[in-house]
């Protein structure tokens, strides 16, 4: 563990127990012995990065802080918070992904004993996550790519035969429990592609570099389902869907966002909620809809809700 790991964490201690922590009373204490006002600044620092309203300066009180709340650490680790750590540290140790991070030996060590007790408290549900034995590779070179603009040629597994596509590398997405290589693509029908990093079966560097186009970025960034479809323009081909949800399961909607989009539009008097989502084509939504069936419908768009009734009409016969 680094000597500034040791500080941090002490730090965290202190404002976790409630306790003052005062630059000045900190030169005199053994961790921080030598070190200039500028180094314990960057400790505190560390803090800040990873909890922004975790405690504050004193007023009258000229370089001590308190922690806002006692509880302002126990607090960040909600259900989900707690779940993201362990699915982000189960990839890392499932695709050697380590072997990237500036971590040593005995803070993994100490990662890996907490991951540990936890699962003792804990079980996570959830569908599995794709693996592959040369991932850690893979990675790489797709990093490389992306950092340096460069274009890339990629075998991809498309059904029972291997495809070579050459295409712009813009970013990794990890959604759905799954790793996409998003791409700018020229040579086809379509101008955007979201590749499944464990189809992709071997890449092929080029000396080509390539500039970004900004509203691909955009659209990324947007992004809400592996099903998402770009085009040109694409924020003014938004489609609205409109759901009317059954009082019974309200609670569940009102808790928690099913995609990005999603906002309550109103409250009826019977307690149903109508919810708006903004999505670019009508799949991305038909999944949500056929899970909550029969507590929700389709007030809108009408094509959709005739879709969604023709398929269940289809399942009764």
């Amino acid at each position: 563990m680094t000597n500034q790991t040791l500080r941090v964490l002490e730090l965290l201690k202190r404002f976790n127990n409630g306790q003052k922590v005062c630059i000045e009373s900190l030169k005199n204490d053994i961790l921080w012995e030598s070190k200039s006002e500028k180094t314990i600044r960057r400790d505190l620092d560390v803090i800040k990065e990873v909890f922004p309203n975790s405690f504050e300066l004193i007023r009258g009180e000229k370089g001590c802080y308190k922690a806002i709340t006692k509880k302002a650490f126990d607090q960040f680790l909600d259900e989900r918070n707690l779940s993201l750590l362990v699915q982000t540290f189960s990839i890392a140790q499932r695709s050697d992904l380590f072997k990237s991070l500036d971590i040593d030996t005995s803070t993994k060590s100490i990662i890996e004993h907490k991951l540990k007790e936890t699962k003792k408290l804990y079980e996570f549900k959830t569908k599995p996550f794709e693996s592959k034995k040369d991932n850690y590779t893979m990675m790489k070179e797709l990093e490389k790519a992306i950092y340096h603009q460069k274009y890339i040629s990629i075998n991809y597994m498309v059904k029972d035969r291997v495809e070579e596509y050459e295409v712009k590398p813009y970013k990794i997405v990890f959604m759905n429990e799954n790793f996409y290589l998003a791409c700018e693509v020229e040579a086809y029908n379509f101008s955007f592609s979201l590749y499944r990093i464990s189809k992709i079966k071997e890449i092929k560097e080029s000396s080509k570099t390539f500039h970004k186009n900004r509203e691909i970025e955009d659209f990324i960034k947007y992004m809400q389902t592996p099903f998402a479809h770009y085009r040109e323009g694409f924020r003014k081909y938004l489609i609205e869907v409109v759901l009317e949800v059954d009082v019974s399961k309200a609670f569940y909607f009102q808790s928690k966002k099913f995609l990005s989009s999603q906002q309550v539009l109103e409250t009826k008097e019977n307690g149903n909620l109508l919810i708006s989502y903004q999505v670019t084509q009508e799949i991305e939504i038909e999944e949500l809809i056929k899970k909550w069936l029969p507590y929700v419908k389709v007030v809108e768009p009408l094509s959709l809700k005739e879709k969604i009734e023709g398929e269940l009409r289809g399942y009764l016969l």
